[in-house]
């Protein structure tokens, strides 16, 4: 997917008009208000401020694409299956819109939408025979991948993008194995971001292509075959409250690595540990590593009950700030390595206690 944008010179009288009322808000708030207001007085001014890097960035917009009759499909069940239990029961008659992933267009994201709100989201991937595939998937109202708010926001603050700016802007939106991508050129310069937690990646073009064209295993996935029916159906969320910061204690690193996990072992670990550390040595910038682990969710085939262990449950693995993306265990482990924390973590392990 990509979105060019012309982009305009100094800032004109509206932005510095917003701009002023962004100051005034800032200086009521330290001399007016009363510490219970701060909370919604800040609210207001992230309003303005988001109005304001809008109208610098204008032409920083995903476009929504049409969605094959099996697309839709496959969201319909996936999201109708997963509103059952926390924390995605908010996702009960949600809206959905459709925006295609690169390279190509082999991915899609859509975003769950409650009005206007974003409340979560899926990737769904194309596979060999008209199959579909979860590639992951999440619960919330912030903190989701490609929010283009948060994107905005972070060029500007980093200096990547200034308000006078007057060059072409070019922006892709991509997803590689466990990663989501946003591609920006500015004139002749072309950056690689991670659209999840946002920062640089130092990657080459070749280094992108060679990450960005690699895929995930359909085994380790739940899949869509197109039948009307899902194949697979989901248990409650497992969420430990655990630490979800890898860089709050980095003590992690020295424990060994865990050489398998199981959905049996991998619940048991974050019942007594409260989180699993994951990262990818010499590799963690293409997974967006390290991060926590502290849930999982396990789906098992549809007809379980009539011929229960005939095949294995999918698992993903709840991961990142507020384990707000669901990522498939297998390809975590054929990717990375999972490592104990050193003590036990405080929190009570509980069924689907939803993130905000």
């Amino acid at each position: 997917m990509k979105i060019k944008a012309k982009q305009k010179g100094p800032l004109g009288r509206r932005t510095r008009l917003l701009l002023c009322l962004t100051l005034g808000l800032t200086l009521f708030a330290a001399s007016a208000s009363p510490p219970p207001a701060l909370a919604s007085i800040g609210s207001s001014r992230a309003t303005v401020t988001q109005a304001v890097l809008q109208e610098m960035l204008p032409g920083l917009v995903m476009t929504q694409s049409p969605a094959s009759g099996t697309l839709q499909d496959f969201t319909r069940l996936t999201i109708s299956q997963l509103s059952t239990d926390a924390p995605f029961t908010e996702w009960k008659n949600a809206g959905t819109e459709v925006y295609p992933l690169g390279p190509g267009t082999r991915s899609w994201l859509v975003n769950v939408m409650n009005g206007e709100q974003r409340i979560g989201y899926l990737i769904i991937s194309a596979a060999d025979g008209g199959k579909y595939l979860l590639s992951e998937y999440g619960a919330g109202t912030y903190g989701l991948p490609y929010s283009m708010s948060d994107l905005r926001q972070y060029l500007v603050q980093e200096g990547l993008i200034t308000s006078s700016y007057s060059g072409k802007i070019e922006l892709s939106a991509l997803y590689a194995p466990l990663l989501p991508v946003w591609k920006l050129t500015l004139a002749d310069k072309t950056l690689y971001l991670n659209a999840s937690v946002l920062q640089v990646l130092p990657w080459s073009l070749s280094q992108a292509n060679r990450i960005l064209d690699s895929q995930l295993d359909a085994k380790a996935l739940v899949v869509y075959t197109g039948s009307g029916q899902q194949v697979r159906t989901p248990l409650p969320a497992l969420l430990s409250g655990g630490q979800d910061d890898p860089y709050a204690d980095l003590l992690w690193l020295t424990a060994p690595e865990l050489k398998s996990i199981s959905e049996v072992s991998l619940k048991t670990l974050l019942t007594s540990r409260g989180s699993l550390a994951f990262q990818s040595t010499g590799r963690n910038d293409a997974l967006g590593a390290p991060f926590m682990i502290t849930g999982c969710q396990s789906w098992l085939p549809a007809s379980a009950g009539s011929n229960a262990g005939a095949e294995p449950a999918v698992i993903y693995a709840a991961a990142g700030p507020g384990a707000k993306r669901y990522l498939p265990l297998t390809a975590l482990q054929k990717y990375g390595t999972f490592h104990k924390p050193p003590l036990p973590l405080s929190g009570g392990t509980t069924l689907g206690a939803a993130p905000h």
